[in-house]
This record gives structure tokens, sequence and C-alpha cells, in this order.
């Protein structure tokens, strides 16, 4: 934490605080694009709050194939389903993570907070004195 206050501290210039931000992707290295980047986390814990996946595309401003292409694509990497969806017709239907869909999702949460941190710490490092010296 002090080291995160430190490199707050050096790199305010006036208003501006610069803060290192990375976004992290799995891909699979045979294919074509990632199978899991921060879209998908976006929208697996859209379906944990809304219980819908059309809800969920929605507050993301995704298109509802989009959703369904991307759940589809992760779940054929990683092997096992992380949603249970139920079709409603005019209602609308359900959504809700697995079990193990819950457990891969607060593993990611760690570990992309975990990249984080370890990119932070690199940034300071580097920029502790600031960009100028």
């Amino acid at each position: 934490m002090a080291d995160m206050q430190q490199s707050e501290n050096s790199l305010s210039r006036g208003k501006k605080k610069i803060l290192p931000v990375a976004k992290i992707f799995l891909i699979n290295p045979g294919s074509a694009g990632s199978f899991c980047g921060p879209g998908m986390i976006t929208l697996l814990k859209a379906i944990k709050e809304t219980g819908n996946v059309r809800q969920a595309c929605e507050t993301m401003g995704m298109s509802y194939s989009k959703g369904w292409k991307l759940l589809k694509v992760i779940e054929s990497w990683i092997g096992f389903p992380l949603t249970v969806r139920h079709q409603g017709g005019k209602g609308g239907g359900e959504a809700y993570l697995t079990e193990q869909g819950s457990a891969f999702l607060e593993k990611h949460q760690a570990f992309l907070a975990e990249c984080q941190h370890a990119v932070q710490h690199i940034f300071d490092r580097y920029y502790r004195e600031g960009f100028d010296s």
C-alpha cells in the first residue's frame, strides 16, 4: 500500500494522477483471437447479477447473439459449462453461473487483481521518480 501511495504522489501532476491499467486476455496460441478477456468476465458478472443472458448483454451494450457466442467459445475451450440457461419465451429466460462457473469467475478475478498488483509494482520501479528522470 505504501508503494501505491508513493507512486500516486510522485506521479501527480496538478490534479492528474497517472496509474497503470493492465488488460489481460487468455488466448489459445493455435487459434485466432482470445477466448477470455475483460468482456467475458463482465458478461459473467452481469449474468450473475441479472439472472438473464439477454439482460446481461443489454447492460453491457452487447448484442444477445454475441453474448451467446462468447459463452459457447469459452465453454468449449475450458471444457465445462459456466452457466445454466433456460429459454423463457415471452417472460424471458433465466441464467445462472454453475458451481464451476462461479469458481472460475472468482479465481479469474483473483488472478486479474494479482496481475494488476504486479503491474503497479513494475510501474513503481520504473517511474517512481516520474517520467522525466
